[in-house]
């Protein structure tokens, strides 16, 4: 599958955006805040719009990334699209739910001592570990010191906690899971999210799926 067209025509579920591939890429750093006026950016513009259409419901959201594999783009999108909606004016929580594999505390060039596994355990409360990004309105809870039994902590009682906490609190909460293909985490999880998006990315992508 190398394009949209082709995409819709294999799939009877909404597609709702594109994104050129970005040569090159930083390992680290927010493009959509680096590069403003860059083409990837508008992509996540238009992405930011077309979500507007997919839950029309009035209120707080709560949007879920995954993706088949890894290494297809899921924190990338998850990030960026979370800082596109602060620019924006929303108030934002971006969590790190991918306990086996956490990205996106190297990507926002943090380190995560305490997190939602320390919290699942209750060695500390939500908002002592909700810490702000360098982007106004982007909050951030990251992983915190991966564990030994990610999938079992993402059952916990203390995981919904932190969920409706983003959803007390915040406009939008967007959610990093690990990739469905391999982990049940974020199939799971979809029970809770408003939106639940599925990054594909061409390398990658083929009609078996």
């Amino acid at each position: 599958i190398q394009n949209m067209i082709e995409l819709k025509e294999a799939t009877n579920t909404p597609v709702i955006g594109d994104l050129i591939q970005v040569k090159n890429l930083a390992p680290i750093g927010i493009i959509v805040d680096e590069e403003p006026k860059s083409q990837i950016a508008e992509s996540f513009r238009t992405l930011r719009t077309n979500l507007q259409y997919l839950n029309t419901t009035p209120g707080p959201k709560i949007i879920l990334f995954t993706s088949n594999a890894p290494g297809e783009g899921k924190t990338f999108c998850s990030v960026n699209l979370a800082t596109m909606l602060a620019k924006g004016g929303k108030k934002v929580l971006l969590l790190e739910l991918d306990l086996h594999k956490p990205r996106v505390q190297k990507i926002l060039e943090m380190t995560a001592e305490k997190g939602i596994s320390t919290i699942v355990v209750k060695q500390n409360t939500i908002p002592e570990c909700v810490r702000k990004t360098k982007i106004e309105n982007l909050d951030v809870l990251l992983s915190g010191p991966v564990p030994p039994n990610p999938s079992e902590m993402i059952l916990s009682n203390e995981l919904k906690d932190i969920l409706f906490y983003g959803k007390a609190n915040y406009d939008y909460t967007i959610i990093d899971t690990p990739p469905a293909g391999l982990i049940s985490d974020s199939i799971y999880l979809m029970q809770y999210a408003d939106i639940s998006l599925f990054v594909l990315n061409t390398k990658f992508a083929n009609k078996k799926i």
